[in-house]
């Protein structure tokens, strides 16, 4: 496998593939992250975002998160177009799931990845910006630098995560994603 943003195509097809995998992916982790019950929201969404980044890792890079594109762009991983296609990917695809929140669970208002407990909301900003820290250097320590560490680069990212979410989701819910939020 090569490295999570080794995937800068040239042909249009694969781009479209890029995306779509980057909509797909972002889908799949809000539905089944946000969807989780507290008790076991942190390894769901650890096991759920390693799982889909080993999925879109080949087609494009796994981003499926615009924090994880956004950190690309400034560092010159990822071209303007691609990484603003994936951002628009990212929040259409968090969006998508939370109108599917909507229509199949009850009282869907009740679930997501964002309500803080107990903390303001500078509180739970700061509890945000230093989990997404550990993802982004997680996958640019994984999957980004070299060497790369290849198959088991998802993992790691999957349970920086986890590790998130299980510290600091009773205060915030863990976004860890501004896709999520945004999607909510």
């Amino acid at each position: 496998m090569p490295g999570l943003l080794h995937t800068e195509a040239s042909t249009k097809g694969r781009l479209y593939a890029a995306i779509a995998a980057e909509f797909v992916c972002t889908f799949l982790f809000a539905f089944f992250g946000g969807a989780a019950p507290g008790s076991v929201a942190a390894p769901a969404n650890g096991i759920a975002l390693a799982v889909l980044v080993y999925v879109s890792a080949n087609v494009s890079g796994g981003h499926l998160n615009p924090a994880v594109t956004v950190a690309t762009l400034i560092t010159g991983h990822t071209s303007i177009s691609r990484g603003l296609a994936y951002i628009t990917a990212q929040i259409a695809g968090a969006a998508l799931a939370a109108g599917c929140h909507i229509l199949l669970i009850p009282h869907a208002s009740d679930i997501g990845c964002f309500a803080p407990s107990h903390i303001n909301l500078w509180q739970a900003f700061g509890w945000e910006t230093i989990m997404t820290f550990l993802l982004v250097i997680t996958v640019y320590s994984v999957a980004v630098g070299e060497p790369s560490f290849g198959i088991i680069g998802p993992l790691a990212i999957g349970l920086a995560v986890f590790a998130a979410a299980l510290t600091g989701g009773g205060f915030t819910g863990a976004a860890l994603n501004p896709a999520r939020v945004l999607g909510k």
